[in-house]
């Protein structure tokens, strides 16, 4: 092996190592910036109610792609472990390859706007996007070794970041359950009106 390709292979096994780490934690690692976004008195005050309004429905959207997304992946996207059961790739997961975490970006910094936060909504927009990249390098890792080339023919249909218009290809044999995605996005809910509440109270 050259030494350069012994870098670049030290370098991914890094980012790996990382994006394990981050994986593990990624349900708690955006908690810091939304408590600042409480707590510290706002950058503006919302003028118009329809762009505020506009700022709400854009929050719904990002939780109804999770909903569409979790409602075919199920309770294998809360794991912080290493096993993947299965590769799923119904309903969002023909488009692309991470609807969830996509949604996850839109939301932190939709909610950044929301409490009146131009400076902080862009901070967590970087550090989303930052976060996520370690992530799935973690997680396209892991699928690989589980999944051999299905994983490499999924991605090599499948964008990882960009909607493709059309399906890039064919569905699982998961079937969406609604039952199943409220189930496992209960807390997200509850967070989402938590914070939505007290975003509108605020200001």
């Amino acid at each position: 092996m050259s030494e350069t390709a012994s870098h670049v292979g030290t370098a991914q096994s890094l980012t790996v190592r990382i994006g394990r780490v981050w994986f593990q934690l990624r349900s708690f690692s955006p908690l810091p910036l939304l408590l600042l976004m409480i707590f510290l008195p706002s950058e503006f005050q919302w003028q118009s109610s329809l762009a505020k309004l506009a700022v709400i429905l854009g929050i719904v959207l990002g939780e109804a792609l999770r909903i569409w997304a979790v409602g075919y992946a199920g309770s294998a996207t809360r794991t912080r472990g290493d096993e993947v059961p299965e590769l799923v790739h119904g309903g969002p997961f023909r488009y692309v390859r991470n609807p969830l975490y996509i949604a996850n970006i839109a939301m932190y910094t939709l909610a950044g706007f929301l409490f009146g936060f131009v400076s902080l909504s862009f901070i967590m927009l970087a550090y989303s996007c930052v976060q996520y990249t370690f992530i799935v390098a973690y997680e396209e890792s892991l699928l690989k070794k589980t999944f051999g080339s299905a994983y490499g023919e999924y991605q090599k249909r499948v964008p990882r970041w960009w909607f493709r218009l059309t399906p890039g290809c064919p569905p699982s044999s998961h079937e969406f359950s609604f039952s199943r995605a409220l189930r496992s996005e209960r807390s997200t809910l509850i967070l989402i009106t938590l914070v939505s509440v007290i975003a509108l109270l605020k200001n």
